[in-house]
């Protein structure tokens, strides 16, 4: 049996806490801190563990811009959470690992999900517009622009000889690539919203106006998030925004799938009652006909049902022409188009949601 050692470690009372960037190293003890630090680091992990069994279950196809960039902003949670919890509670770790770990975490995590929205944007904007292609560049712009000195500054702070001299410029930053981050993923959701009353704007139901009132609670709730994030950037509390960061964002990614389910049922013709209004349109992955914009391979697993499907995608849409489909009870038949893909919101629900939507 080991001995018992006793230790002494320095304890802080909460009122005292320094939360900001001025302090350095291991925190020191406080039960109600290190309380906090547990919670908000055990949650996002396990979040990762359950949305990657969830992932690989429901992508029947693992390949993709939708599934590589949810998982890569899954694993990026946890490799946030763990980075900073050994650099704030192991002082034995070391510090450029802990900071390394933190880092590709927090890239992988906040510009991983801003490809995930993008993505999602392909549901209702047609693929190859401009609005897609002006998205995208803002966010590879943005990680350029905000990534980079970020991790910098991050690493001459976590080093002791530069620690004091580099400390301003690091809250400065902090706060800047905290805000743009924000307001990146609030304008991709804005569009989200938009782009799904477009398609509803036909639809006078009560389904259609409670559906797009479930969509705009549910992105304020995110936008309330990031506020918070913010609020405790510029009030200094910087050691419980860094874990709170990854819980917020675990939290955004199971809001992700909550929005996808939503728009299944838009799709599936549930919002109008009698199927799709004329000209609803349920963007594909842009290999319509004709289209030689190259969109967005978001991918599809090889069989729905009985219907098999070409490895290189499918199309979803109902033509502009007026050629709408039947209510979902009615509907036994599945219309094939040109390119031998079937048309209609099933091919939608599958490619988003593989066997998810089937159990829901």
């Amino acid at each position: 049996m080991s001995a018992v050692r006793n230790i002494t470690v320095p304890w802080v009372p909460l009122d005292e806490f320094d939360w900001s960037f001025a302090r350095s190293g291991p925190i020191p003890w406080n039960l109600t801190v290190w309380s906090l630090l547990a919670v908000f680091t055990a949650l996002p992990i396990w979040t990762t563990v359950e949305l990657t069994v969830w992932v690989l279950y429901t992508f029947e196809r693992w390949r993709g811009v939708y599934f590589w960039s949810v998982l890569c902003t899954t694993w990026g949670v946890t490799l946030h959470a763990v980075g900073f919890i050994l650099k704030f509670c192991v002082p034995e770790a070391n510090w450029i690992f802990a900071t390394v770990l933190a880092e590709i975490g927090w890239v992988g995590m906040v510009t991983g999900f801003s490809i995930v929205l993008w993505s999602r944007l392909h549901l209702v904007l047609p693929s190859g517009t401009r609005t897609l292609r002006l998205v995208l560049a803002m966010i590879f712009v943005d990680a350029v622009l905000f990534h980079t000195p970020t991790i910098v500054f991050q690493f001459l702070v976590s080093n002791a000889p530069t620690h004091a001299h580099f400390l301003r410029h690091m809250e400065v930053t902090e706060r800047v690539q905290v805000t743009a981050f924000s307001a990146q993923e609030i304008l991709i959701s804005a569009l989200y919203v938009w782009g799904t009353l477009q398609l509803l704007r036909q639809s006078l139901s009560a389904k259609a106006k409670s559906t797009m009132a479930f969509l705009i609670a549910v992105q304020v709730l995110v936008v309330l998030a990031d506020v918070l994030v913010i609020t405790l950037d510029f009030l200094e509390f910087f050691t419980l925004k860094a874990v709170l960061h990854s819980f917020v964002y675990a939290t955004k990614l199971q809001v992700e799938f909550v929005v996808l389910n939503e728009f299944k049922h838009i799709a599936q013709g549930g919002i109008t009652g009698a199927g799709e209004p004329d000209g609803f349109m349920a963007f594909g992955n842009g290999n319509e006909k004709g289209n030689g914009s190259g969109g967005l391979d978001l991918d599809l697993p090889k069989s729905i049902g009985s219907a098999e499907r070409s490895n290189s995608g499918t199309t979803m849409f109902t033509s502009a022409g007026g050629s709408s489909s039947s209510s979902g009870a009615a509907r036994s038949d599945v219309s094939e188009a040109p390119n031998g893909y079937d048309e209609g919101p099933d091919a939608l629900e599958a490619q988003y949601l593989g066997r998810y939507g089937g159990v829901v």
